[in-house]
């Protein structure tokens, strides 16, 4: 049986649209979360939003557009690096990848299925030693008052 050339090029272009089957977070993504959890001092709270809206803007911002990111951070430091790279290199159509990328930066041995997909949930485990670290909570959900998806990452130290 011959297959049709077009055929095959229809399908190496369609399976670079895919997720990666296994892909690995982007770059510098894991340092700069871990320093932002790392920096996170005993009975301090430091977070961060990641704001993405796939197919419009955001509800409060005028111009249409096909994707529109922004990134919260509350004037942290820390927190702004890991948004310089959420921005730069985080996905807008699929929201759950930066989450999952996230949580396999900060609990290293956690695996996810291939093209498993995540579309909302809430998250907390403990990143550091019994001595000092932080508690994780992660959430992501679809945000009513600007749209699109809010993921959310807070470090409680101790």
């Amino acid at each position: 049986m011959k297959i049709p050339a077009r055929f095959l090029a229809l399908i190496a272009l369609a399976a670079t649209w895919l997720p990666a089957a296994h892909a690995s977070p982007p770059p510098g993504l894991c340092k700069a979360l871990r320093s932002f959890v790392e920096s996170v001092q005993p009975d301090e709270k430091r977070e961060f939003t990641f704001r993405t809206s796939w197919g419009e803007n955001f509800k409060d911002a005028p111009a249409p557009a096909l994707a529109a990111t922004r990134c919260e951070y509350g004037g942290y430091e820390p927190a702004k690096k890991v948004c310089d790279n959420l921005m730069k290199y985080g996905s807008t159509e699929f929201a759950g990848a930066n989450v999952k990328n996230s949580i396999i930066c900060l609990s290293r041995k956690t695996r996810f299925a291939p093209l498993m997909r995540l579309d909302n949930g809430a998250f907390s485990f403990s990143y550091g030693s019994d001595h000092k670290g932080a508690l994780i909570d992660i959430t992501l959900q679809a945000d009513e008052k600007v749209g699109g998806m809010a993921f959310r990452l807070m470090a409680d130290g101790y």
